[in-house]
């Protein structure tokens, strides 16, 4: 099969490692932009034309309606990168591309940092760390360990699972709350199902959330479930910022009864006099739980492998999966 890769080298560099890279050129003739920067469309369909499978990523160019007019052939469109939904339109119904997504080498990184600023927030590294820079601090007198704890998982989605897969590796009590996971789905991931999501935050001694940005889903956490966590908890966003009511967590955070991790913030960035930016209690970042990594080169890699075999990619999208995923 020809193979059309429409990544600028600066992101290549990132997301192919050489041996991947050397990979792909095995599953067929490969075509490759040179150039450092995204290019644009017309420039992808010069690459693509003749293709049977292309391989895009952020900033690139994707099957829009223009460039599936000028690249007939295209039998697969091999997302290096997280979310596919704008790539859906009246253009892609009826049509047999099949789309895989690299979301789950996405959430592999997320839950890494997310494990971090379980274990950190628990041991009260950061605030800890502070007090010192002032004199001889004690020990933190709200200091836990993930052995013991209760952890609360927002959603049992690509992160959230493998967030719940890194947990179970240590003896801590892990509840769950996801409207669409079944008793028995629960039992197999190795949590409690909680149908109250009052009751989740009542019970964590660190809340994370992990769901999609769907208007269902809209301050899912909102002031009444930021009141009702405990003195001491710890809540972590690295899903959506409009997931969340800011102003309901703010208005705990400011009373220094909670700590938090925030990857992300509606808006994004956060406006330059946020409180998050100021809190003592806060950390805030720049939306870097899931940058561009090799996870991301080695599963496109995969699933082009897996075309080529005649099976399927890992993580295939179709229209009618748009309402539940991110």
């Amino acid at each position: 099969m020809k193979i059309g890769v429409v990544v600028h080298t600066n992101l290549r560099e990132q997301i192919f490692t050489p041996e991947d890279l050397a990979r792909l050129n095995t599953l067929g003739e490969v075509v490759y932009t040179e150039s450092p920067t995204p290019i644009s469309t017309a420039q992808a369909i010069e690459i693509l034309q003749d293709c049977e499978i292309g391989v895009g990523s952020w900033s690139t160019p994707y099957p829009t309606a223009e460039l599936m007019a000028g690249c007939p052939h295209l039998k697969l469109w091999e997302h290096a990168a997280g979310t596919v939904k704008h790539f859906f339109g009246e253009h892609l119904r009826g049509s047999s591309l099949i789309i895989g997504s690299c979301k789950g080498a996405i959430a592999d990184s997320v839950a890494e940092v997310v494990l971090g600023q379980i274990l950190l927030g628990l041991r009260r590294i950061y605030e800890n760390g502070e007090a010192n820079r002032k004199g001889v601090a004690d020990k933190p007198h709200n200091l836990k360990t993930l052995a013991g704890s209760t952890i609360g998982v927002i959603g049992a989605s690509e992160v959230g699972m493998r967030v719940i897969r890194y947990l179970r590796m240590f003896p801590c009590h892990i509840v769950l709350y996801d409207p669409f996971c079944t008793p028995k789905q629960a039992e197999e991931l190795g949590v409690s199902l909680k149908t109250d999501l009052l009751e989740l935050c009542r019970v964590s001694d660190v809340v994370t959330l992990h769901t999609p940005d769907l208007p269902t889903t809209y301050h899912i956490m909102s002031g009444e479930q930021f009141r009702a966590m405990k003195d001491d908890a710890v809540f972590i966003n690295s899903s959506r910022g409009r997931c969340v009511d800011e102003v309901g967590l703010i208005a705990e955070l400011e009373k220094g009864r909670l700590f938090a991790f925030l990857d992300v913030s509606y808006p994004e960035p956060a406006a330059l006099d946020s409180p998050l930016r100021r809190l003592p209690n806060v950390i805030y970042n720049s939306h870097i739980a899931g940058p561009p990594t090799v996870y991301l080169g080695r599963q496109a890699v995969d699933d082009v492998e897996a075309f080529v075999n005649g099976k399927q990619p890992l993580c295939v999208i179709r229209e009618e999966d748009l309402e539940r995923i991110a």
